[in-house]
């Protein structure tokens, strides 16, 4: 493809894209509920009074701080429009997302498989519903991207400057969900593939985790002052891990307090620095009492994050009485057409997250293949997105879990979908 042509296709993709998005803001009029609104009054209450509290007055860390900090700032522009400016924002992650996942594709695998990325992210259905979700992944992948391309350009040639942005990119992802604070390891394995030299492979490890703890460090400190513990993570870590992790756990979120209570007494009044502790001394103790269980445990979450296709569709459409969090109410209030059709809406969801992976499985097919002909890069792509794809619901499946979970795995696999359809689209054209 021509130069001049491959930036009009890619506008078009992303124009088209980001048109859909509105039309689904317009027609699916989602209030935010759960964690979501969380989000959603963090955000309200930064850009009103400058404190981040998801309640006024009450000090609150429950919370990857960056997706929030983010919406205040438009917030700030547009007081009483807020939810409106919330799904704005998302339309603009979309895009900068889809230019970003193109740019990986494209300097990997080239024009095609550029343009089929920014396809794929631009109208696959789980894509789309996210905007409608106060939901910190959208910002996520906008940054999932840049870091995977970046750790590329690593791999390609050794340079502590690129060290240094895969760095500063792996805080930003985990300020934007505590449990990506390992992502270093993405940027690790592909160097370890690639067979990079001690000597270069020490100096940049060092340089990539030294400027990620830089970039968390004002959040830690934050963190002490407001609840007491110097920590770059959320305080509702250890509550997860022991909503999963107990004699009553059902794998996903219950009303877990009573159960913590029973066992800490007064813990409950002590602040959410001691709730998260004890609640993940608590966990500990019953996965080293119930190791089997625990196991049991671990892979049927596993499992509900794979087969869960229609999480988005549940906290877009569907659920009608979630916490928001004081009140329960519905997700989309009153009758819609989509609730009449909820069956073809799951079907739909679950078509195209099995279309993805098919695709994506052949991408990794190509990165197999290519692996075995001794190209050092190939072996370190391979690596990464092998585990790009595998981090988040291996790691998730620890807590309590829900289809959440896989979706930095389906952005993280998208390039290599579009890959795989550039190259079979472009052998069934010869």
């Amino acid at each position: 493809m021509s130069s001049r042509r491959y930036p009009a296709a890619l506008a078009a993709i992303v124009a088209a894209g980001a048109l859909a998005r509105v039309a689904v803001i317009l027609w699916v009029p989602t209030e935010p509920v759960s964690d979501f609104y969380g989000f959603f009054r963090v955000a309200q209450n930064l850009a009103a009074v400058g404190r981040y509290e998801a309640k006024p007055g009450l000090t609150d860390n429950g919370r990857s701080p960056a997706y929030p900090a983010l919406l205040s700032l438009v917030f700030r522009a547009a007081p009483d429009r807020e939810l409106a400016a919330a799904k704005a924002v998302n339309v603009a992650l979309f895009a900068g997302a889809a230019l970003a996942a193109a740019a990986l594709a494209r300097r990997l695998w080239g024009d095609a498989a550029g343009l089929w990325t920014a396809a794929l992210v631009s109208f696959l259905p789980r894509p789309v519903l996210m905007t409608d979700l106060v939901a910190s992944e959208n910002l996520a992948a906008l940054l999932l991207f840049p870091f995977l391309l970046t750790c590329a350009a690593s791999w390609r040639r050794s340079s502590l400057a690129a060290a240094a942005a895969v760095g500063a990119l792996a805080g930003l992802l985990c300020l934007t969900r505590a449990v990506l604070y390992a992502v270093p390891l993405i940027w690790l394995a592909g160097a370890l593939a690639a067979k990079r030299p001690a000597r270069r492979l020490v100096p940049e490890l060092v340089i990539v985790l030294a400027i990620e703890h830089a970039i968390l460090l004002p959040w830690a400190l934050r963190n002490a002052r407001a609840i007491g513990q110097l920590t770059p993570f959320h305080s509702v870590g250890g509550v997860g891990l022991f909503i999963a992790n107990n004699a009553h756990a059902t794998g996903e979120w219950y009303r877990w307090g009573d159960d913590l209570e029973r066992l800490r007494p007064g813990v409950l009044g002590r602040g959410p620095a001691a709730i998260d502790n004890a609640a993940r001394e608590e966990a500990l103790r019953w996965i080293r009492a119930n190791p089997s269980a625990a196991a049991r445990g671990y892979a049927r979450r596993l499992k509900t994050i794979v087969a869960d296709d229609a999480f988005p569709a549940t906290f877009a459409i569907f659920a009608e009485a979630i916490p928001a969090p004081a009140e329960s109410k519905p997700v989309l209030p009153g009758p819609h057409p989509l609730k009449e059709h909820a069956g073809l809406v799951r079907l739909v969801l679950r078509a195209a997250s099995v279309l993805l992976a098919a695709a994506a499985l052949g991408g990794f097919v190509v990165l197999l293949r290519n692996a075995r002909t001794g190209s050092t890069l190939e072996r370190a792509l391979l690596a990464s997105f092998l585990l790009a794809a595998l981090y988040l619901p291996l790691a998730a499946a620890a807590s309590a879990a829900n289809g959440r979970s896989r979706w930095m795995t389906e952005d993280a696999v998208t390039p290599l979908a579009g890959m795989f359809l550039a190259r079979a689209s472009g052998k069934r054209r010869s």
